[in-house]
């Protein structure tokens, strides 16, 4: 697809446009697969460094449809010579020249219409594969389980530690008997 764009060549000697009728840019019909994949691959490595607005995706985007799909333009250098069509002539003739920058927003929409929808649309559906569909019909909360039961108390002991008048104190004697069994058998 040909695009005109204002000429952003250099002025001749005299200072006149190059180009007054502008310049044709050539964007290849369709990326290939390589290409494609080059721009996906570029847009995934964007939130590498932390996250990113959408505005500044699409706009990576953008500048690799036309760093890719430029195939042809009737740029020509500061002597009237044909400047070959790469990703550095791309960068500083289109990308880095303020002067062009209305020609390549006219450039850059071309560029998105023909292969946005070619490189977006598996960004697309990989990410709606990986996340679930929202709303969802059941519930997403953890279920909720019965309250729990409430400890029963315990009973009361069955031993006591009062003191009655019968008990007397024990203690061992040297001869391995207590002095109780020992007051018991006396007593007997």
């Amino acid at each position: 697809m040909d695009i005109k764009i204002a000429c952003p060549c250099p002025p001749r000697a005299d200072g006149d446009t190059r180009h007054p009728d502008g310049d044709t840019v050539t964007l290849r019909d369709r990326l290939d697969f390589r290409s494609a994949t080059t721009i996906r691959k570029a847009v995934s490595m964007l939130g590498e460094d932390g996250p990113v607005e959408s505005a500044e995706v699409l706009a990576v985007m953008t500048e690799w449809y036309l760093l890719l799909g430029i195939e042809a333009w009737t740029l020509v250098d500061d002597r009237g010579k044909p400047v070959p069509v790469t990703r550095p002539a791309i960068r500083e003739r289109l990308l880095e020249n303020d002067d062009a920058y209305a020609s390549v927003t006219d450039l850059a929409d071309a560029a998105d219409g023909m292969y946005m929808k070619l490189v977006l649309l598996p960004l697309l559906e990989r990410a709606s594969r990986s996340s679930p569909p929202t709303p969802t019909d059941a519930s997403t909360s953890a279920p909720t389980a019965l309250p729990p039961k409430r400890p029963k108390p315990s009973r009361p002991s069955s031993t006591t530690s009062t003191r009655t008048d019968g008990t007397a104190m024990t203690s061992t004697s040297p001869g391995g008997a207590s002095s109780t069994s020992q007051n018991a058998a006396s007593a007997a």
